[in-house]
Order: structure tokens, then sequence, then C-alpha cells
């Protein structure tokens, strides 16, 4: 469950692939809502990441959401070097 790495740069996010992003289902019993934001950590660069976090909070959707562990995606994100501005973006607002 670590992503501590430059995204891959050049695919082409619209609105619909965003939308995408918001309807993954887990079969562990993990918060829905962890398992998209996680999912789009680990895919979506830097700019991209932030439009979906607006997304996700137009949405009503739960930046808290956490893990079977108990931590949120922030908690996790604190620990990447490379991950400031996904920080960033699930703070603002």
């Amino acid at each position: 469950m670590k992503r501590d790495k430059k995204r891959v740069e050049g695919e082409v996010w619209g609105e619909a692939h965003l939308e995408d992003y918001l309807n993954f289902a887990t079969y562990d019993g993990t918060d829905p809502d962890f398992h998209c934001l996680y999912r789009a950590y680990t895919r979506m660069n830097e700019e991209t990441f932030e439009r979906f976090v607006a997304l996700f909070r137009e949405r009503g959707r739960n930046l808290d959401a956490t893990n079977l562990q108990g931590q949120t995606l922030a908690d996790i994100l604190r620990d990447h070097t490379q991950a400031q501005a996904y920080l960033e973006a699930l703070q603002q607002g």
C-alpha cells in the first residue's frame, strides 16, 4: 500500500474518467470512500488528484474514511516523502 514515487505523466483525465473513480467497490470491508481515494492517489498525478478531491467533496464523500487499520489517506501520506501536494489537496477547504 505504498505509493511514494512520481506519477506517470501524460494521461488525460476527463470528467467521466474521474467519475469512474467514485464507484470502486471493496470486498474486504474497507470503507469504499477510503478505497476510492487510495486508488486515485496511486494512479493520478497531483493536478488530477486535486480535481478528483474537489469532485469527491462536491459529492459529499468522506475524506476522513479509514482503511482496515484505522488510517485515513492523510495519515498514510504523511509518511510519503513525495506526497505533499496530495496531502494539501486533501486538507484544502
